[in-house]
């Protein structure tokens, strides 16, 4: 099974510099744009795809909602594609991290995986859960070509769970706003086809 992983467009949030995670916010112009452009990408891929799932966060359904209206194809939601739950952190501005929460980011510099935001979730446990949603797409669909539409940290995940590298390696993976990467799973057999793709429609 080859599965592409396309990252929402543009929001508010991202735009501002705020912790997104669990809000639920539309796409800027640009990110419908972005999104246009990744769904106009899939629309020609030989051969197309059969099936589209997405996290259930607005963001990425109205990212999902083109490349439906482009495939024909229903979405269907998984909620182990959701974006990390930042806690009470949600909503502030990344700058302000450090002097809002001087623990969690001491904890962070020293381990990324384990620590946590005060009532929300590690980034550990954020990509586990979207590796064993695709791990459960693999098993459950018989299918040769499929799209998944998640966002920054959950496609991290899956891409280091893929790379046989640990979750901690994070940053060294780019995934901008509107990409698309693709994997390949056979059986127990993982590759990276391509990474971050953000090139003009005509350079397919």
């Amino acid at each position: 099974m080859q599965i592409i992983l396309v990252r929402h467009g543009e929001t508010i949030a991202n735009k501002a510099q705020l912790v997104l995670g669990t809000s639920d916010v539309p796409l800027t112009e640009l990110g419908r744009n972005q999104a246009k452009a990744a769904a106009q990408k899939i629309s020609l891929m030989e051969p197309s795809p059969t099936t589209l799932f997405s996290s259930p966060y607005q963001r990425a359904k109205e990212t999902a909602g083109y490349i439906s209206n482009v495939t024909g194809l229903t979405p269907i939601f998984i909620d182990g594609l959701k974006e990390m739950n930042s806690g009470e952190m949600e909503g502030i501005k990344a700058s302000e991290m450090n002097d809002k929460y001087p623990d969690y980011m001491k904890n962070w510099r020293r381990d990324h995986s384990t620590a946590r935001p005060p009532g929300g979730e590690t980034l550990g446990e954020v990509h586990l859960r979207a590796w064993k949603s695709i791990l459960n797409i693999f098993d459950e669909y018989n299918e040769s070509l499929v799209v998944v539409v998640a966002h920054l940290f959950p496609i991290q995940g899956i891409l280091c769970n893929v790379l046989g590298i640990k979750s901690n390696n994070f940053e060294k993976l780019m995934i901008d706003l509107g990409s698309l990467s693709s994997i390949e799973i056979q059986d127990n057999s993982y590759r990276l086809i391509r990474m971050n793709d953000i090139s003009p429609i005509n350079r397919l």
